[in-house]
């Protein structure tokens, strides 16, 4: 991965590729002012060539975290170099005074800059904080997510590990003809440090292949189906195999991706108009809201057959069903759609009360346990019939 820190002069950029240093150790590190003492002698002349030739050194680095202040003519020299979201950008938001502020107890004469950038420190810290403000996402447009932190971030909360994971698949794959893209919390750029890395990809390939060259780069591969399950770094990695874009859609579609632009990391087969046209389609609520209140009642139906036959972990899987269905229920009365499938944080969804009387423990009284929740879900169900006017 190749992994841009930008902002201001005095923002933090050395301070925080410190921190990510211990969670990517194997990554070189490229700082544009050390580049520049090891390379330039205080000419525009030399300024100039550094302009031209630091962008030839990132290239030569798969794996390497470059620092630069990231609004000028070196960024976008090294930008049109780069492939579409072939790389991840921490961009430092801090206010202009505060860099003010700290550039006072900072040392720039070991740095040679040319004679002829004669515009005072603070006067350059105000102008790249203006042309930040308006320019960072299209100066860096080409990446794949540009995540804004400040300078006090706890870096091992941010997603590094799965973006280095990602691109390390997109690299595997790249000799494959076939398309990569995510979706989920991966394709809207919202991961943290806890998210799994949701993909598909779209190739005629055999799977066995394809887990041969895997298994090459990634600690574990397990195919399960037609998914490809990777672990590395406690990171795991879900590939879903696919030969038809169409069994992706659905999915995609759920996804609420805001740029399917954002998610392609490979598109030989030119799916990006098919995941277009995904994203645009509206979620259907009523037809989420019927098939989970059709699930639900059918779930907590079964309940009493189950009973007869004294079955208590058949009893004790169907109430799980039954809790799941439950708990997208109240999901829906807060118009949260956009975690379906799973409701994202599920457990703040139901009070402390109806979390104790909606679990079954083996040993419970199974008859009393189910007119409790025959009597929960019947009053879940007209709440939702008449928040969304379904009689």
């Amino acid at each position: 991965m190749r992994l841009f820190v930008v902002g201001n002069i005095s923002s933090g950029k050395s301070y925080i590729i410190d921190k990510i240093k211990p969670l990517l150790p194997n990554y070189h590190i490229l700082k544009i002012d050390d580049y520049r003492a090891n390379n330039c002698d205080g000419t525009l002349e030399k300024e100039l060539q550094m302009w031209r030739e630091f962008p030839n050194e990132v290239l030569k680095y798969n794996d390497v975290i470059v620092e630069l202040s990231g609004g000028g003519q070196v960024a976008s020299n090294i930008v049109k170099q780069l492939e579409e979201n072939s790389f991840l950008v921490l961009f430092i938001d801090v206010n202009s005074d505060v860099c003010i502020e700290r550039s006072k107890t900072k040392d720039f004469k070991r740095t040679p800059y040319p004679k002829e950038f004669k515009e005072p420190i603070e006067e350059t810290i105000k102008r790249l904080g203006k042309n930040f403000e308006t320019n960072i996402n299209k100066v860096w447009s080409k990446a794949l997510n540009i995540i804004k932190i400040d300078s006090n971030v706890d870096v091992t909360k941010l997603p590094l590990l799965q973006y280095h994971e990602l691109f390390k698949l997109k690299e595997t794959l790249v000799n494959y003809e076939g398309s990569l893209f995510t979706f989920g919390t991966t394709a809207r750029g919202l991961m943290d440090n806890s998210s799994d890395v949701d993909t598909y990809f779209l190739c005629k390939e055999r799977k066995e292949k394809i887990k041969q060259d895997l298994s090459s780069k990634f600690d574990s591969v397990k195919i399960m189906q037609d998914e490809f399950v990777i672990r590395e770094n406690g990171i795991l990695v879900e590939m879903n195999y696919i030969n038809d874009i169409n069994k992706a859609l659905y999915f995609y579609g759920t996804s609420l991706v805001k740029n399917p632009y954002k998610t392609i990391l490979k598109d030989d087969y030119g799916v990006i108009y098919d995941l277009i046209v995904a994203s645009k389609i509206e979620v259907d609520k009523n037809k989420i809201i019927d098939f989970t209140i059709d699930k639900l009642d059918y779930y907590v139906e079964s309940l009493p057959r189950i009973t007869l036959k004294n079955d208590e972990y058949k009893y004790y899987f169907h109430n799980n069903i039954v809790i799941h269905e439950y708990v997208k229920l109240r999901a829906f009365l807060k118009d949260e759609f956009a975690y379906s499938y799973l409701p994202k944080d599920a457990k703040k969804y139901l009070t402390e009360e109806e979390w104790i009387n909606i679990m079954y423990s083996f040993g419970d009284d199974m008859i009393k346990h189910y007119e409790v929740v025959r009597k929960m879900s019947d009053e879940i169900i007209n709440e939702v019939r008449n928040k969304y006017d379904k009689k």
